[in-house]
């Protein structure tokens, strides 16, 4: 996948109309075994995410298994993708697979009238997905397009060993060290380098993870 121009990058900022990943209800509701069914939905364009661009020139693979009947539908919902974003320390691209499997509860809208706050608490479980009526056929394109989003990952590196860019010339350090002096150290700082020397018989402090970024 090339890097094109960002101003030749169509931005998608929702589901794309011509989206659709149906199953046919009736026919998962009279079944005896798991009704399987698979797509392709075309994704082209730039997605705007994390403050970052994930770039997109191939369709979105879906793959599902439906169980259930009338009263409550299960969907086991696979997706892989491909997707381009700059690494998050040297800024080239780079390529990124997504596979992820995830499951959604299809129910009909429940009858709230006189059970206050029933509907309320049906919307808030993430992994249900209410419909008018388990009926006729059910598209799942807005549940893909969901865990699409979730699946994009807030920071992406080419290489745990990136070495980043020079922060003066702006080089790409994987490619060898740039000529740039090194950096002056701010005078103020003097004071806390000689705590850190007398310090030096104590072990470092530990935190963060492998990509320097502390645990939420």
């Amino acid at each position: 996948m090339k890097k094109r121009g960002r101003g030749s990058v169509p931005g998608i900022r929702e589901k794309p109309r011509e989206w659709s990943c149906a199953f046919d209800s009736g026919a998962v509701a009279v079944s005896s075994e798991p009704v399987s069914i698979s797509c392709e939905l075309p994704l082209s364009g730039c997605i705007e995410h994390w403050g970052q661009e994930y770039r997109f020139n191939d369709p979105v693979l879906v793959s599902a298994t439906v169980t259930g009947d009338t009263s409550g539908m299960v969907v086991e919902l696979a997706i892989e993708a491909r997707t381009e974003v700059d690494c998050a320390r040297c800024l080239e691209p780079t390529p990124l697979e997504i596979s992820e499997v995830f499951r959604y509860f299809y129910k009909s809208l429940p009858e709230t009238e006189g059970v206050p706050g029933q509907e309320k608490d049906a919307e808030s479980d993430e992994d249900l997905a209410l419909v008018t009526a388990l009926e006729g056929e059910i598209d799942l394109s807005d549940q893909v397009w969901e865990y699409l989003i979730l699946s994009l990952p807030e920071k992406v590196l080419c290489s745990e060993e990136c070495q980043g860019i020079c922060p003066v010339c702006g080089k790409n350090k994987n490619s060898g060290e740039c000529r740039c002096p090194g950096r002056e150290t701010d005078p103020r700082f003097d004071v806390l380098a000689e705590l850190i020397d007398d310090a030096g018989g104590k072990d470092p402090g530990k935190g963060g993870n492998r990509n320097g970024r502390s645990k939420k």
